[in-house]
């Protein structure tokens, strides 16, 4: 008899055990996710500003075509807003990479994503120098 109750409560510790064990393997698995959705989505948002810096840097590029007079400056201007219309479609496309990665495919679209992020931001840069070169001028 004793050694029936020895089993049983040997039995019911072990299964306690085992569910302790099993509920903090899924909670690591959730804060794994979670961290995985959070860098995700601030990468995204980051890609999102950037974008919206694109659209209006094309906007202000735009106008100064409209009004630019010499021809060389106005088709500077228009091959600055192609190359801005493609960095946007290419933003665009690692916006839509993040929203589909998964984890397998973290690591590929996180260093495709943060190089593209950085030469689209340097380009700006360089370019907004650039023009305030020209408009000194």
């Amino acid at each position: 008899m004793t050694h029936n109750i020895i089993n049983r409560t040997t039995t019911v510790l072990f299964l306690i055990a085992a569910s302790f064990i099993f509920i903090q393997c899924d909670n690591r698995t959730d804060n794994s996710n979670s961290a995985f959705n959070e860098e995700r989505e601030e990468m995204a948002s980051n890609l999102e500003d950037l974008r919206d810096n694109i659209d209006d840097k094309i906007e202000d590029l735009e106008s100064r075509i409209d009004d630019a007079v010499d021809s060389d400056l106005k088709s500077n201007l228009e091959a600055q807003r192609n190359e801005l219309l493609d960095d946007r479609s290419n933003v665009e496309q690692a916006i839509d990479d993040l929203e589909s990665a998964t984890k397998e495919t973290w690591q590929t679209v996180q260093t495709e994503t943060e190089e593209l992020y950085d030469n689209v931001s340097s380009k700006l840069k360089e370019w907004a120098d650039e023009l305030q070169d020209q408009i000194d001028n």
